[in-house]
């Protein structure tokens, strides 16, 4: 396994990167149990709450390691930009997500701003990976993932708004829309994985490390 070059920090962001790809996980889940099971009856909507909680926590989650990998970027104003802009965005997902629980913001202006706040983070995985693609010390692996995931959910995301919108015809809808819900279920069940990379990477373990040392037992007798 490629290992990023260490620098103070990477470990504690490597904690926070398996947090937020569990997080992810849960989070997937959630959503797709809440789609499959709830969405057809309408409601309750009990796997929809701990989409939102989960979801509100995992955007508090990735701000540190976003800031951790935001500082192999080298620096300018756009990655100056990002390095406020990304948080930001993270931060006031997550304040929509527990409003809404909280039952002091609507649904459609908490999904607003969650969609904005992921295509922000999205944004962010497209253009840092890609900078740092060819960057010693940052692993390949995690670069073309984080740009294929940041592509995915940016380019699939205008195309799955067709979708939803019923002034449409309906092959348009299931069709075009449908492809774009397909690639964005695709980026989004895949975004937690790249956390996990992220962790393994900050975390500078070689892959077959043992994670607990055995002591032989000595004898009794």
């Amino acid at each position: 396994m490629d290992r990023m070059t260490e620098i103070p920090g990477d470990r504690t962001a490597a904690k926070f990167a398996y947090a937020a790809a569990g997080l992810g996980v849960v989070g997937v889940a959630s959503l797709g149990a809440m789609y499959a099971v709830e969405v057809p009856k309408g409601g309750p909507f009990v796997f929809g709450t701990i989409n939102d909680a989960v979801g509100g926590v995992f955007s508090l989650a990735v701000i540190p390691v976003i800031l951790q990998i935001h500082r192999r970027i080298p620096p300018g104003r756009a990655a100056d930009a990002g390095k406020w802009l990304v948080p930001a965005a993270c931060a006031a997902g997550s304040a929509s997500s527990f409003l809404l629980i909280a039952r002091k913001l609507e649904y459609k202006p908490s999904t607003a701003i969650s969609l904005a706040a992921m295509t922000v983070q999205g944004g962010w995985l497209l253009l840092a990976n890609r900078a740092l693609l060819s960057s010693k010390g940052y692993p390949e692996d995690l670069a073309r993932l984080g740009t294929a995931i940041g592509a995915g959910l940016l380019g699939a995301l205008p195309v799955a708004g067709l979708a939803f919108a019923e002034q449409l015809p309906a092959w348009l809808r299931r069709g075009v829309g449908g492809a774009g819900v397909t690639v964005m279920a695709v980026a989004w069940t895949a975004w937690p994985y790249w956390y996990f990379l992220a962790g393994r990477h900050l975390s500078h373990v070689p892959a077959g490390k043992r994670t607990r040392r055995f002591r032989p037992l000595r004898p009794t007798g």
